[in-house]
């Protein structure tokens, strides 16, 4: 593919903005993997060209009544439960954040020629493979003077480096199996740096999310091969160092340092709910609230509660946490539709990538707050977004 053709804009009006809004999203695809804040820059770019061609004429095409209706009761829930909480104004800052649902819109007006998907596709797993190949240089700097280190790559932090790892494996795990072109060898290239590099993140949460993801991708797309997953597992598995082996069955400990202040932390987020069950302590750093419930088996202490549901509940009570499954029954939706529409080749591969993604967030999830990190939740956005440029929704009733 030539890059002119990655860059096709649309006739009429708003098209030259609507080419800058492509443009927009190719650099966030790029920054993904390796930099919020090149990927924040390109998130608020690709919004304002996508305003200007709006105001140019071009109408809005991609939008979903109901996914539009449940972000902007999702924004309602946490807007008024921060109003109501015990310090409105770093709350509602943190409200602001949902801005990034921005990028749904943005990858379904710009991503609506299936040319720029391809692209975009190719750009996330390239810079997250050089993302990794990074991650192994520290990695193998560092491990030998700390033999517990964990691989984190250019991100502060494991967790957030195993959500964007998982999330890219299972872009290039779609783009291989539906692809039928040549260029589906390099997808499964791709994975061997990427599967490596999250391995080695230890992150026992986004191994679980990307298993579950690729099993879903595999059944959608080549479920004859539904033997090939566990086949591999079964062989990689023995392979791992004893530390990792350890990291691994300490999922199923209960007693595991990590799991005992997690089933601990939930407690506390229990009891919160107990006292705030309407509309909940308002969407803030939970630390200082977490201290006065803690139990005294707690192991580690943290701003959020380490599960999206439990998350929810905490800030936005009953309400909120109603908001958020009705947001994320929208949004599975959206791609099920998606992955029924998709004709075979990388529009398929792009759909079942989509719910995979979708699946590895929520069992990721299930272990820590995903839907608050920033590089793993755009993912699920972006997926959302090819969703519904591959199958457009229902008109909304106002609108965008």
């Amino acid at each position: 593919m030539r890059w002119p053709d990655s860059l096709p804009g649309e006739r009429g009006p708003g098209g030259g903005a609507l080419r800058c809004a492509q443009a927009a999203l190719m650099l966030l695809a790029i920054g993904l993997p390796i930099s919020i804040a090149v990927t924040e820059i390109a998130l608020v770019s690709g919004l304002v060209a996508l305003a200007v061609s709006r105001l140019r004429g071009r109408k809005f095409r991609s939008a979903d009544g109901r996914l539009l209706w449940a972000s902007l009761a999702l924004a309602a829930a946490w807007t008024l439960s921060s109003v109501l909480g015990e310090n409105p104004l770093p709350a509602l800052h943190h409200v602001g954040k949902l801005y990034a649902m921005g990028l749904i819109l943005l990858a379904a007006e710009a991503g609506a020629d299936q040319r720029v998907r391809r692209r975009v596709v190719a750009l996330i797993v390239a810079s997250a493979v050089y993302m990794s190949m990074l991650g192994f240089l520290i990695y193998a700097v560092r491990a030998p003077l700390h033999p517990n280190d964990r691989l984190a790559a250019v991100f502060s932090n494991t967790m957030t480096s195993g959500g964007v790892l998982a999330a890219a494996s299972l872009w290039a795990l779609g783009a291989f199996l539906a692809r039928r072109d040549a260029r589906r060898l390099w997808f499964l290239l791709a994975m061997a740096p990427l599967a490596g590099a999250l391995v080695l993140t230890q992150t026992r949460s986004h191994w679980l999310g990307a298993v579950a993801g690729a099993a879903v991708i595999v059944m959608s797309l080549a479920p004859r091969f539904w033997w090939a997953l566990p086949a591999t597992l079964a062989i990689a598995l023995p392979l791992l160092p004893h530390r990792l082996h350890r990291r691994l069955y300490g999922i199923i400990d209960p007693h595991e340092p990590g799991n005992q202040g997690r089933i601990s932390m939930w407690r506390s987020g229990r009891d919160i709910v107990r006292d705030h069950p309407v509309f909940g302590v308002g969407c803030q750093d939970l630390l200082s609230i977490y201290r006065r419930y803690r139990y005294p088996d707690w192991t580690f202490e943290s701003g959020h509660f380490h599960n999206n549901f439990v998350q929810m509940a905490v800030m936005t009570g009953l309400l909120g946490l109603s908001v958020f499954v009705f947001w994320l029954f929208s949004a599975a939706r959206a791609l099920m539709r998606a992955l029924e529409a998709a004709l075979p080749g990388a529009d398929r591969g792009m759909a079942a990538a989509g719910i995979g993604i979708f699946t590895a967030l929520l069992v990721s999830g299930m272990f820590d707050y995903t839907f608050g990190d920033a590089e793993v939740v755009y993912h699920t956005y972006l997926a959302i977004g090819f969703a519904l440029a591959i199958a457009p929704g229902r008109r909304p009733a106002l609108r965008p």
